[in-house]
């Protein structure tokens, strides 16, 4: 056989391949275009500020199938208007996924309906402005409150701080937080490898990439009750009991005062303005849910652990700072009902609950 006809042979199936893989492409992107991912989540993107935060239009879904997606300004919200209209009052909510209402539709995630309790009393003159990331921590909650919160002038400061993940974190730097990449979060240095670079160059530009990489990211954590613990979530869960610990270390006390000062810093910055901060203490499922208690922790009458921690070290810390707080885990605590669910986020009763919990603070305080 010629050279020329080997090569024939070698080329041809080559061709033949680059021919289907682009008719493949051409077919998915003109009748079933694969959009952008939201790592099972909302869909990241890079931030010098705070890391990361929603793509402004982002779309995507969480992992019971619920649609996720930001709107113009980044946010799981209702457009807003800037600058703000004369007669309205407007809430500036900083958190993190509990706020931003994962694995529960927009409208039942509880500053939505916050919103709508407030009004109740207020003909339609509130606004919360939902500013959460599932992700940050109190650095960005400061964070963004510096570099993006004014120009929603807000009448009234709103933080969600989550025990399970706020508490003893270290991340008091924008170097600190995790990046994003193809609409995932992680670390910095796995951002800047040269396969993770290769990968971003198809997945912005192939949508047979995008099919690939998204299936293989997929996770599923529904359970069936409030007793039903895989072994996936027994780890997460596991990771999380030395936020409850009775004697923390020094270190962690450093960490703990240093989440405050965050905190703190969102206080003092407002107070400049005369607009008044709320902080919402939010405990994990791991303090209100005896099952999942018995199933973490062998010796119950052990003395490692205290449920009332780190709150009872987070009041003082705020007290301290001058800063105004309510704190939910004695409540959720008292109410029979499984109001957290899945991967131990709340489930739409649940969102309620701390809606009109929080919308009692704010009316018997006067906030707004």
């Amino acid at each position: 056989m010629s050279g020329s006809r080997k090569s024939f042979y070698i080329i041809l199936p080559l061709f033949s391949g680059l021919i289907a893989l682009l008719l493949v492409e051409i077919g998915l992107m003109l009748f079933y275009p694969i959009p952008y991912s939201l790592e099972i989540n909302m869909y990241f993107e890079p931030d010098p500020y705070t890391g990361f935060r929603h793509r402004p239009l982002g779309k995507g879904h969480y992992p019971n199938g619920i649609e996720a997606k930001a709107n113009s300004r980044g946010h799981r919200d209702d457009e807003v208007e800037v600058p703000k209209p004369p007669g309205i009052k407007r809430v500036l909510l900083l958190g993190d996924s509990f706020a931003v209402g994962a694995n529960v539709e927009q409208v039942q995630a509880f500053p939505q309906v916050l919103e709508l309790l407030l009004n109740e009393s207020r003909g339609g003159s509130v606004e919360i402005v939902n500013s959460a990331v599932g992700g940050w921590s109190a650095f960005q909650y400061a964070q963004y409150y510096e570099y993006y919160g004014d120009q929603f002038e807000p009448d009234l400061i709103v933080i969600a701080f989550f025990v399970g993940n706020d508490t003893y974190v270290d991340r008091f730097s924008v170097n600190n937080t995790l990046t994003a990449v193809m609409g995932r979060r992680m670390s910095r240095e796995k951002g800047d490898g040269w396969w993770t670079r290769t990968r971003v160059v198809l997945y912005e530009n192939s949508h047979i990439a995008r099919a690939l990489i998204q299936s293989a990211g997929d996770a599923n954590f529904e359970r069936k009750d409030c007793g039903d613990f895989n072994e996936y979530f027994l780890a997460v869960q596991d990771g999380r009991l030395f936020n409850h610990t009775k004697s923390p270390p020094p270190e962690g006390l450093e960490l703990i005062a240093g989440n405050a000062d965050q905190l703190g810093r969102i206080k003092n910055r407002a107070a400049t303005k005369g607009i008044p901060v709320l902080t919402v203490i939010l405990p994990d499922e791991n303090q209100v849910n005896p099952q999942l208690q018995a199933a973490l922790i062998k010796n119950p009458s052990g003395d490692r652990y205290d449920f009332e921690m780190p709150q009872a070290i987070l009041r003082g810390l705020l007290d301290e700072r001058g800063i105004a707080w309510l704190d939910l885990l004695a409540p959720l605590q008292a109410d029979p009902r499984c109001l957290y669910m899945n991967d131990s986020h709340w489930t739409p009763a649940g969102h309620r609950f701390v809606a009109e919990r929080i919308r009692d603070f704010i009316d018997s305080e006067e906030l707004l």
